[in-house]
This record gives structure tokens, sequence and C-alpha cells, in this order.
């Protein structure tokens, strides 16, 4: 069952630009909103897994550039990790 959602206080031009873009294409501003609401949600999504690769990025690059490797937590060297790639390689 979906969630009910109250604004206060909205703008009425707003609320105007709002009801115009729902007619615009087809849809009931419920509709509209619904959709609306369900693209911001998903670009946060995305913003937020984009900030764990930057951070993961940013942990590996702090790493080689201290001399480790960057795969610490797969308990595998860089060096195994291309061993194996060529090793695979070489089997086909």
């Amino acid at each position: 069952m979906g969630v009910t959602v109250q604004v206060r206080d909205l703008d009425p031009a707003v609320d105007a630009r709002l009801k115009n873009a729902a007619s615009a294409k087809g849809l009931s501003y419920s509709e509209y909103l619904r959709r609306e609401l369900t693209r911001i949600a998903e670009r946060l999504r995305i913003e937020e897994r984009w900030a764990e690769v930057v951070a993961a990025d940013a942990a590996r690059t702090e790493a080689a550039a201290e001399g480790r490797t960057p795969f610490t937590g797969l308990g595998i060297t860089s060096e195994e990790i291309v061993e194996i790639v060529r090793e695979s390689r070489s089997e086909r």
C-alpha cells in the first residue's frame, strides 16, 4: 500500500506550474507528482552510490600512494590478481 504525502505552504504559482506540467503530459496531478518524486528518489540513490564509488577510489589511490595494495580487504594482492588474469587468458 502506498504512502500519502501532504505538502503544506506550497506557493500557489508552483502549484499551478505543476498542475500545468501534469496536464501537458496527460497525467493526473497525483500521477505526475508520484513520477517526479520517484525520479528524484532514484537520482538520490544514484548520487549516494556514486559517492560510495568515489570514496572507494580515493581509498585505493591513497593505499597505492602509501605502497599498500588497494585490495587488502580481499586478502589478495594486485600482483596475484594480475597473475590469475594472465593464467585465465592463456587457458583460452
